[in-house]
């Protein structure tokens, strides 16, 4: 073979050998990260077959810095909750009006308005959960009034 096919060669194993490395890896820590989270989620007390996932655990990762990944879930008391509460005050949480253009959206529980979300941070290996109520973090009183389970008491 000649000198510079040998040269290609290797480099393209090079490549292709560096981007399935780093898939690998974030394949492997995100698979990590979500059995942390379900950890935390089982601790907090919400059983299994009340979870919907609304986005599965994402990689998050600061150049040569700190990796985290986010997890954020409703349940099914809670998914009931937001479509009472949207349709007894026509309105979502966020303060868009309920209309028939966008009724259909309390058929989806990924429109859902309360909200958890778990983060987990792989330098420190510790998960922190919030709650959310429409676009922003629920306060205490929102926390017990409005979902099922609680994460600010664990």
């Amino acid at each position: 073979m000649k000198r510079w096919k040998v040269v290609f060669l290797v480099v393209l194993i090079l490549i292709i050998g560096g981007v399935v490395g780093y898939k690998g890896y974030i394949y492997f820590k995100t698979k990590q990260a979500n059995h942390q989270i379900d950890q935390a989620i089982h601790k907090i007390g919400i059983p299994k077959n009340e979870i919907i996932v609304i986005e599965n655990p994402k990689y998050n990762a600061e150049v040569f810095g700190n990796e985290w990944f986010t997890k954020e879930i409703t349940t099914k008391k809670d998914y009931q909750t937001w479509k009472n509460m949207v349709r007894t005050k026509h309105e979502f949480l966020n303060g868009k009006k309920l209309t028939s253009e966008n009724k259909n959206k309390l058929n989806f529980a990924s429109n859902c308005e309360l909200t958890y979300s778990f983060t987990y941070q792989s330098a420190n290996k510790s998960v922190d959960a919030d709650s959310a109520y429409g676009d922003n973090s629920a306060t205490k009183e929102q926390e017990n009034a409005y979902f099922a389970y609680k994460v600010s008491e664990k």
